[in-house]
Parts: C-alpha cells; structure tokens; sequence
C-alpha cells in the first residue's frame, strides 16, 4: 500500500521547491498533492488578469474547487482521498480525512491547524517504505523518530546524515 508523505510549507515558491524535490527522487508533477485552504489559494495562486498561471501548479490550482463544508481546495492524488472521505460522510474536517489515509493522529491535527493557519499541505503517495523515508527527508518532516538516519561520518552532526 502506498504511503502519503506530507510537508507544509509557507508560500508558493516554497511548494514548487518541495515538489521539484519530491520529482528528483522520481516522481512526476502528477503524484504531487496540494491542500490548502480557499484563502490561501488566492493569496499564493492568484493570477490577476486571468491568463494561464505558469507555475507548476498553475493549472491544477486554478482548476481545484473548494471541497464544501471542509472549506479547503485540493489539487492532484490527494483529491481521490478526500472525495472518497466525503462520500463515506467522514466527519472531523481535514485530520479525521488525514487519518483514514494512514496518518498518525498526532501529525494529522498538526497539518490540519498549519492548513488552517495559511499554510499549504505539500503530499505525496511513496511507493515503499525506503521512498517513504527519503521523501519525509526531502519534505523535512522534523519526526526523527519515524524515520531514523545513522550518521555518514561518525562523529559528524546530524545534520550530516543519509537514509
């Protein structure tokens, strides 16, 4: 079963960065996810003359609709999982949603309050475990426990470290 692999992240250029990250360990623009609230969308995505956005996301962004009573905009694989969510009537907003895809509950309420809090949720579905590792690496997901690295140079900080 493929793992979702999440990282918030603060604007739009830092989102293209994450998902040209994510790309570099092989995955393509399709199996990027973004999640953020309708507020967000506009504040970041927001295309003042109605041309074509020529980002990354632009299209997906712009084509995305607010998914109703979550007050949230989703673009990419992720949208399967919360259209399936609504349809199941799951309720509890974003972190009951995050939770029934495998997140821990803990990590769900904080992407969940991030989203809230203007952030944007950057995902993707790992095909493995070890991709899974790399990509939280990649994301910088600050769970060392999760995913535990060992050092590359004994004696050098953590900072210096490999899956």
């Amino acid at each position: 079963m493929a793992k979702l692999v999440i990282g918030l992240v603060q604007t739009r250029d830092e989102a293209e960065a994450a998902a040209e990250r994510i790309i570099d360990c092989g995955y393509t623009r399709q199996d990027v996810s973004l999640l953020m609230t309708d507020a967000t969308r506009h504040r970041c995505f927001r295309v003042p003359d109605g041309t074509p956005p020529a980002h990354t996301f632009g299209a997906a962004i712009a084509m995305s609709a607010v998914v109703p009573d979550l007050e949230f905009v989703v673009a990419g694989p992720l949208a399967a999982v919360v259209a399936s969510a609504v349809c199941a009537r799951i309720t509890g907003g974003l972190r009951e949603i995050l939770i029934t895809a495998g997140v821990p509950k803990r990590w769900a309420e904080r992407y969940e309050t991030g989203v809230k809090q203007g952030r944007i949720l950057v995902s993707v579905f790992a095909h493995s475990e070890r991709e899974a590792g790399v990509l939280h690496r990649v994301l910088d997901d600050p769970d060392p426990d999760m995913y535990p690295v060992r050092p590359a140079i004994p004696g050098r900080p953590s900072s210096h470290t490999f899956i």
